[in-house]
């Protein structure tokens, strides 16, 4: 369009200048006087005037300045997240080396050994036995009960998982003596036969006397006498007796009865002869 403009505006200007020039060609009387009063000036056309020309100027599109694109917002690298590692759900090993299943043993204290995962933990019950770098564990326990014992071991590794693995083994208690019942811890009463021996029957003593000793129940009285003298006593814990009997009044060379006599009845006769002969055979010797 401004093109167009341009070459309107250039036509235009080329009629003009084409009428100045046929006006100078024809001039009247005045400007014939004018024109010999002033010095005539030529103008070149070629300064002033662009001869006319049919070319087609060629327009030249429109340049339209570009439509800004739209920024593309910068985008943000996907961030590298954390692989993750694959879980351990293996549950660990765990082997009893010592003792072998069904091992009698005649001591109560048994130390159990096996292998485990290196790591791992390894329990028997409450108690943890000792492991190494290498697996290998120990422990002390004892065999509680005469005969089968079980002992169960559990491992447990870093991860959390566990295994456990068992044992029997045997306790062989040396014989005991036979228990006793409970009347048996009950002393039965223990039955007294009463008994009594006269030890000499005859005296020569300045004083005659004589023995009787025996057994009987504990706590008994016993009276042994006669007309010329007489003692009493009472049978002791351990059921034994024993009593001396002095006959002062005693003649010489008689014999007479000294009658035996408990509490529980029981009743018997002796006879004692004093010997009046000086320290003869009869004499006794109590050291005896």
């Amino acid at each position: 369009m401004r093109k167009a403009l341009v070459f309107v505006a250039a036509f235009a200007l080329v009629l003009v200048a084409g009428a100045a020039v046929a006006f100078m060609a024809t001039p009247g009387d005045d400007v014939a006087s004018e024109a010999v009063e002033k010095p005539t000036t030529t103008t070149s056309v070629e300064e002033k005037e662009h001869p006319p020309t049919t070319e087609k100027v060629k327009e030249e599109p429109v340049r339209e300045p570009p439509a800004e694109e739209p920024k593309e917002e910068p985008k943000e690298e996907p961030k590298d997240e954390p692989k993750e590692e694959a879980k351990d759900t293996t549950p660990p090993e765990i082997v009893i080396t010592f003792p072998e299943n069904g091992q009698h043993f005649e001591r109560r204290e048994v130390a159990f050994e096996g292998k485990t995962e290196p790591g791992a933990r390894v329990f028997a019950g409450d108690y943890e036995a000792d492991v190494d770098v290498e697996g290998k564990w120990r422990i002390v326990l004892v065999l509680t009960h005469d005969g089968g014992n079980h002992a169960t071991f559990k491992a447990i590794d870093e991860a959390g998982n566990k295994a456990t693995a068992s044992v029997k083994a045997f306790y062989d208690a040396p014989d005991k003596p036979k228990e006793k019942d409970e009347t048996d811890d009950k002393e039965e009463p223990k039955s007294y036969e009463f008994s009594a021996n006269q030890k000499y029957g005859s005296c020569a003593e300045e004083t005659p006397y004589d023995k009787w000793y025996g057994k009987g129940e504990p706590g008994t009285g016993i009276w042994i006498g006669s007309e010329y003298g007489s003692a009493n006593t009472e049978i002791g814990e351990s059921g034994e007796w024993y009593l001396k009997v002095n006959f002062p009044e005693a003649p010489c060379g008689e014999t007479f009865e000294v009658v035996l006599e408990t509490d529980e009845g029981h009743r018997k006769v002796y006879s004692f002869t004093r010997i009046c002969e000086e320290k003869g055979d009869a004499g006794h010797d109590d050291s005896k």
